[in-house]
């Protein structure tokens, strides 16, 4: 075994164990308990755990996914985030190798796994989780790039936020509420300082495309049942010339027309929203990540 395999081999430990940590983290800040004390116990039964009962992934299979205890079943979760955490961070020693970039990529990942992961189960984020990820931006532009790239995290900290923050509040215009929650403003923040104001609309976009492919789908066939044709009109034009731009040609007239009517499509939205008793609130960090991951891993601007 080479160096680099000998290296990478510990990273996808250190990332198995970590997930399993990132687990904890995950159930008892939607609980409110320490993360320290006490030690790991089944939510069910709460009997405390033996030490065989906490081997990432294996304790699962080992166990066929239930309590050693009271036989209830595990989640399922713990085995993806264990899994998860080991492939990303397996990804960016990859691409990055032995450097600063992996150390901040890698501590970057862990926030969104967290933030993730909580807002899927309970529409719940830690903006501290959010603060730490922008701080690390910060610091990791002004180490790599001195004070240029520390001004551009700075700047691409305050459009992230603002962008996010408008978008947001347009809510109260048409639906006498936020559009989105306050903790995505808190992420796009994070993200312009990890990407700088050059990125940050980019890694915007890419968050927008992903936040379409999980709810679209979903809201079509919302708006189909209530006979909403406009707005099923104007997503499949989204849709359409989102495709043209990324596909076919990337100008300025094209991309004008996406926004356009991604603008309209939003406006639709909000006003159908308005009326609607029961409102849908979809969790919009997971896009955001997902931006986020796509700019890391495939963009060769990072």
């Amino acid at each position: 075994m080479d160096f680099f395999h000998y290296i990478l081999f510990w990273i996808c430990i250190i990332g198995l164990c970590l997930g399993s940590f990132f687990n904890v983290v995950i159930l008892r800040s939607l609980s409110n308990e320490s993360i320290v004390f006490p030690a790991s116990k089944c939510p069910k039964c709460r009997h405390k755990l033996y030490w065989w009962h906490n081997i990432p992934v294996l304790s699962y299979i080992i166990l066929r996914g239930k309590c050693y205890f009271c036989k209830d079943k595990i989640s399922i979760q713990y085995p993806i985030v264990e899994l998860l955490t080991m492939l990303l961070f397996a990804f960016a020693f990859i691409k990055f190798g032995i450097s600063l970039k992996t150390i901040f990529v890698i501590l970057w990942l862990s926030g969104f796994i967290i933030m993730t992961t909580t807002d899927l189960k309970a529409k719940l984020v830690d903006c501290n989780i959010a603060i730490a990820m922008g701080i690390l931006g910060l610091i990791y532009h002004f180490i790599s790039s001195g004070l240029d790239g520390f001004v551009s995290s700075v700047l691409g900290l305050i459009a992230g936020a603002v962008i996010l923050e408008i978008i947001a509040r347009t809510g109260y215009i048409f639906a006498g509420t936020r559009a989105m929650g306050e903790a995505d403003t808190y992420v796009a923040g994070a993200l312009g300082a990890m990407f700088g104001i050059q990125n940050i609309l980019t890694v915007l976009l890419y968050a927008l495309g992903a936040s379409m492919i999980f709810i679209v789908p979903m809201f079509l066939y919302s708006q189909y049942k209530n006979n909403n044709k406009s707005v099923c009109i104007l997503s499949v034009l989204f849709i359409l010339s989102a495709l043209v731009y990324k596909t076919l040609w990337q100008n300025y007239f094209v991309l004008g027309i996406f926004t356009l009517i991604g603008i309209m499509l939003s406006i639709a939205i909000l006003k159908n929203i308005k009326h609607e008793e029961n409102r849908i609130y979809l969790p919009y960090v997971p896009a955001l990540t997902a931006g986020a991951l796509y700019f890391i891993f495939f963009n060769i601007n990072f």
